[in-house]
């Protein structure tokens, strides 16, 4: 219900007449207007010092990277991640922000792919879609995980025996947990015939077909991502919004998916309903997100409750932002940016043209907000940065203006001290990667501290894992094979471990990242203090974060032989295991069990991120030095220029007051 609405059932062609008026005037604030005004003018300011600095040879390396920051500038793209359960309303706000239908609301909670939002193209229209399906190695391992989670024991690998396993289930002997798996299992069977040809393949669809692709299960269990290509105020700014699967869905175990978008994304928006209490993969959720939120320059994160519209009072409402907040708070997520809204009126309100109606909706508060951060805390920092650049530059300049300005015998020797001056200061930005070399040490303390301390949270959440997996609604002595229940409540207990380390893993690596980046900067910075005294008037350009690709370990979690057996061997009865002290005496011996995978697993995780990192660390090092070098050249070539007998005194006078006006602007 909370997915459906008047609204819902229109299509996207349907809606481009009242959307093209009305939202694209109520989305403008959010979508276009001056939000990106700032980086939009940094560009443009960059660009007119680069076609300044173009004749000067020894400023051409200054000229190339001040082009590149304003392409950035002027064509990034600016991407909101949008999370939540299923039920949450997500595919609706969306819908809200693009102020149209764009999205179907998905009936599969458990198998919903990836939605990204983006522009039309030339070869991909407005309404076009492109699917991306799964590999037939990815969606084979996705059908045995979730066997396995049902309790099926030795589960093939070969195609033909594992459709034949899934055909052979029944309803009658899953548990409530393992219902999404079983309905993926069935809808994977029913569609096998017609769409596993299309695995690892790319496909382009029109509205219609991509509808089907998001509406039908025995479609959507098949697909990794879709990209909708949609033509709407806020794409036409830059803007992409990526709707995630629900973190209780089927296709959430792939924890480093999501994880990519709360690191990347530069906007993050949690979504829940209003009347909808928080499941526990919402918590492991929210934990993540309270794990790395303080690890970002800027606060990135905002929280919203959807269909506020239902609260009978203002009082009812504030009891439910205070409980969200309070849960919030919990999760380590302090001070959250909280907003009320309907997305369903918010929509409506759009494609009518309603001002009003959108107020009420509380849709426009929070686009508000948004848009506030978007030009204030991302502009500023653009801003900054090329300011940053600019003054750099006149530096640079004014360096060379006052060599040209002295006597001829003063600048002949600044001519024989140059060659010395700049050869002492390459070696010492070169000197930075021997100094890293020397400082891995430190940051391999840092990841066994780390790892140390993710053990020590998992074993403090160990019984509410537990408590989970090992519950009274499962283990019933009602008829059921109470074997095969209490093989499948360990099976969900490693889940649940599996999923908490490999968060807890990906929280560690952003971490050690910023840490890295932290060395690195110190000593970039202390080697470019070091060159700049050897080498009058010469500055570092600022350092800059390298983008490094991600890197999969792989599935390090791994608890070892273990069977049904040992667990049977434990358990006399619900009455006794619940009532008596059976479940204490289980817990007590799970934990045993678990202590010697748990080292493994650290030890493991510490001896593959230990390798990634020292190479990072010696790459980025060795690049930084080669940059540096780079720039004490170029600059020592431009002095040596300003020093000659008939340097152009007159021209480097010109070009410094030009760069002070555009940085003025």
């Amino acid at each position: 219900a909370g997915e459906a609405g008047s609204r819902a059932a229109a299509s996207p062609a349907q809606a481009a007449a009242p959307s093209a008026q009305g939202a694209a005037a109520a989305a403008a604030q959010l979508a276009g207007g001056d939000a990106f005004a700032p980086q939009r003018q940094a560009a443009a300011r960059l660009r007119s010092a680069a076609e300044l600095l173009a004749p000067h040879a020894a400023l051409g390396a200054a000229a190339r990277a001040m082009r590149e920051k304003a392409d950035r500038l002027q064509s990034s793209r600016f991407t909101i991640a949008l999370f939540g359960a299923f039920s949450a309303g997500k595919s609706s706000l969306a819908n809200a922000l693009i102020g149209a239908p764009a999205l179907p609301v998905s009936p599969n909670p458990t198998t919903a792919a990836i939605n990204r939002i983006v522009p039309p193209t030339e070869t991909q229209p407005h309404g076009s879609a492109r699917v991306v399906m799964k590999s037939k190695e990815g969606m084979l391992s996705d059908l045995q995980y979730s066997l396995t989670l049902l309790g099926e024991t030795d589960v093939p690998s070969n195609e033909d025996a594992l459709l034949r396993r899934i055909a052979a289930l029944s309803p009658d002997a899953v548990q409530a947990g393992g219902r999404p798996h079983y309905s993926f299992l069935k809808a994977a069977e029913q569609g096998w015939s017609k769409f596993a040809s299309h695995l690892s393949s790319v496909l382009s669809v029109d509205e219609t077909e991509y509808r089907l692709f998001v509406a039908e299960e025995s479609r959507s269990c098949f697909v990794a991502e879709i990209e909708l290509h949609y033509g709407c105020p806020l794409t036409d700014a830059g803007i992409v919004l990526v709707d995630t699967p629900g973190a209780d869905s089927v296709n959430a175990r792939h924890t480093g998916v999501a994880f990519n978008y709360i690191k990347n994304a530069d906007a993050v928006l949690f979504v829940t309903y209003y009347n909808h209490a928080f499941s526990q993969a919402d918590r492991q959720f929210l934990m993540q997100l309270g794990r790395v939120k303080d690890q970002f320059e800027l606060d990135k994160m905002f929280f919203l409750v959807n269909a506020a519209d239902l609260a009978a009072s203002q009082e009812e409402l504030d009891g439910v932002l205070k409980h969200v907040s309070d849960n919030l708070l919990q999760h380590g997520i302090r001070f959250p940016r909280l907003y009320p809204v309907s997305s369903l009126q918010a929509l409506d309100a759009k494609m009518d043209g309603n001002r009003d109606a959108l107020a009420q909706s509380g849709v426009e508060a929070f686009e508000t907000s948004f848009t506030t951060f978007i030009r204030d805390d991302l502009g500023r920092m653009a801003i900054e940065s090329a300011d940053r650049d600019l003054v750099r530059t006149e530096t640079v300049v004014g360096g060379w203006i006052q060599a040209a300005q002295g006597s001829a015998a003063e600048r002949a020797e600044e001519r024989t001290k140059l060659a010395a001056s700049a050869d002492a200061a390459v070696r010492t930005v070169q000197s930075i990667s021997e100094l890293a070399d020397l400082q891995y040490d430190r940051l391999a303390r840092e990841l066994e501290e780390l790892l140390f301390y993710v053990i020590q949270r998992v074993g403090l959440r160990f019984s509410e894992f537990y408590n989970l997996a090992f519950n009274p609604s499962t283990l019933r002595d009602d008829g059921r094979d109470l074997r095969k229940a209490l093989w499948t409540s360990w099976l969900e207990l490693d889940r649940q471990l599996g999923v908490e380390l490999a968060q807890e893993l990906d929280a560690t690596t952003l971490r050690m990242d910023n840490a890295l980046h932290a060395l690195l900067k110190e000593r970039y910075e202390r080697v470019s203090a070091e060159a700049a005294e050897q080498l009058a008037g010469f500055e570092a350009a600022g350092y800059v974060r390298a983008d490094w690709d991600a890197h999969d370990v792989g599935q390090l979690w791994s608890v070892g032989p273990v069977d049904a057996k040992w667990f049977w061997s434990r358990f006399k009865s619900p009455r006794q295991f619940f009532e008596g002290d059976g479940k204490a005496a289980m817990r007590t011996a799970i934990e045993e069990l678990l202590a010697e995978p748990l080292k493994r697993w650290s030890e493991q995780a510490a001896g593959a991120w230990n390798g990634i990192y020292a190479v990072r660390l010696r790459e980025s090092a060795g690049a930084n030095g080669e940059k540096l070098a780079d720039e004490v050249r170029a600059y020592a070539e431009g002095k040596l220029a300003s020093l000659q007998d008939g340097s152009d005194l007159a021209q480097l006078t010109e070009l410094h007051t030009k760069l002070i006006a555009i940085r003025r602007k």
